[in-house]
């Protein structure tokens, strides 16, 4: 390994302050991650117009963190309510996410000898994933359902490949109610049916599950639910479906272990957190509803980082070796001075990649409300560790015809 790098970088080694300059530009580098930072904040301080216009100046294409702009740009316009932005955004995320599957061997080498930063952001295997839950509410919230059933497609893919995500009871509801839109009766069935087996009790999708054993002949799995769907539970003529989104994610941070003289390990990983559902009561009247399903993301994006713990050690194991090579390389071509900077310069180079999806919620709660057809006028009382006590929520003024199911987004507050 060492004769390799003699080679391949030798001149920049004499005397070592090279390897400062470098060091210099991975920190100019990271100026657009500050644009990221500063975009969240504006967000999470209910100025969610200011983080987009911050977002709009920083990103460009064949920028290292261009998927994180997109990312967050996606998610700053679906709380705007401008939809059709946030599809354009979050799809090209998805075209994005496509073409990473091409390694770039060049910018795997670069970061073997510097760090993660210097390669373009690929996202985590729970980002991916969210990606077609925002393109299948906004979907759904501008009623094109038949596009909405092709993210569900592709989200249940990602599910597929991706065992660590199966805790999204969200995303998986809402492939479900993608397929039930559109009378697939056999495929929403498999996906309840699943939900069913993975919740710690079935009750939330009891009354889906019996509803389309019915009807596909299924006399026992109708027998096997039955008992434990909601009782007093309104048999509505429509329905009224609530994305509710509280709380934020934890954002990754840097953990180190160090060993003598200069050797440093750096790892990302999300801290332990816990966001409650929020509870949500329904005025005039204290109508009931189905068991709500939630995800927390923090949750799910934990287990997505510890599914690629293995690749991140390997990764980190050959970077170590391959500067301690370097260091020695440059300790025997020159004197102690040059090899003391670029360990210094290593060392200081060796920085966890802690870039994430800054403005998702820390959770996301599906709510169907069963409702007779006709006008409503609903109040949502509202109790979230998020919100300084309850809080009252005017929803417009609903027309329902029957068996339609309508979609209304609610986030909870954003300054926290």
């Amino acid at each position: 390994m060492i004769s390799f790098f003699q080679a391949g970088f030798g001149g920049i080694f004499r005397p070592g302050y090279r390897w400062l300059l470098l060091l210099l530009l991975l920190l100019l580098l990271n100026g657009c991650v500050g644009k990221l930072n500063r975009a969240s904040r504006y967000y999470y301080s209910g100025q969610p117009q200011q983080a987009l216009d911050l977002l709009d100046k920083g990103e460009s294409a064949g920028n290292r963190n261009q998927l994180l702009f997109l990312f967050e740009r996606g998610v700053v316009l679906h709380q705007l309510g401008e939809y059709r932005q946030s599809i354009s955004q979050l799809l090209k995320a998805a075209q994005l996410i496509d073409q990473f599957e091409i390694v770039s061997l060049s910018e795997q080498a670069g970061s073997l000898v510097t760090n993660e930063w210097l390669t373009r952001y690929k996202g985590e295997s729970s980002e991916r994933l969210w990606v077609h839950s925002y393109l299948m509410m906004n979907y759904l919230l501008l009623g094109e359902y038949d596009d909405a059933l092709v993210e569900a497609k592709q989200a249940l893919t990602r599910l597929q490949d991706h065992p660590e995500l199966q805790a999204d009871y969200f995303t998986r509801s809402l492939i479900a109610l993608c397929f039930a839109n559109l009378a697939e009766d056999n495929d929403a069935y498999l996906v309840y049916r699943q939900l069913a087996d993975d919740l710690p009790s079935p009750a939330p999708v009891a009354a889906d599950i019996v509803r389309y054993a019915k009807r596909l002949g299924m006399v026992d799995e109708v027998e096997k639910y039955q008992p434990y769907i909601p009782q007093n539970l309104p048999q509505g003529e429509a329905e009224l479906v609530l994305f509710v989104a509280n709380g934020r994610i934890p954002l990754k941070r840097p953990g180190n272990v160090v060993l003598p003289p200069s050797i440093r390990f750096a790892f990302p990983y999300y801290p332990a957190t816990k966001i409650s559902p929020p509870r949500i009561d329904i005025r005039p009247v204290n109508w009931r509803y189905l068991p709500p399903l939630s995800t927390d993301l923090g949750v799910v994006a934990r287990k997505a980082l510890d599914a690629r713990k293995a690749r991140i050690i390997a990764k980190e194991s050959l970077r170590v070796a391959a500067k301690e090579a370097i260091a020695q390389s440059v300790g025997n071509k020159n004197d102690a001075a040059a090899e003391a900077i670029v360990r210094v310069a290593l060392f200081l180079l060796e920085e966890p990649d802690t870039r994430s999806w800054q403005t998702l919620p820390g959770r996301l709660t599906l709510v169907r409300i069963p409702l007779p057809a006709g006008r409503h006028k609903l109040q949502l009382e509202v109790d979230s560790t998020a919100l300084n006590g309850r809080q009252i929520i005017d929803l417009p003024e609903l027309y329902l015809r029957q068996g339609q199911r309508i979609f209304y987004p609610l986030r909870l507050s954003t300054t926290n």
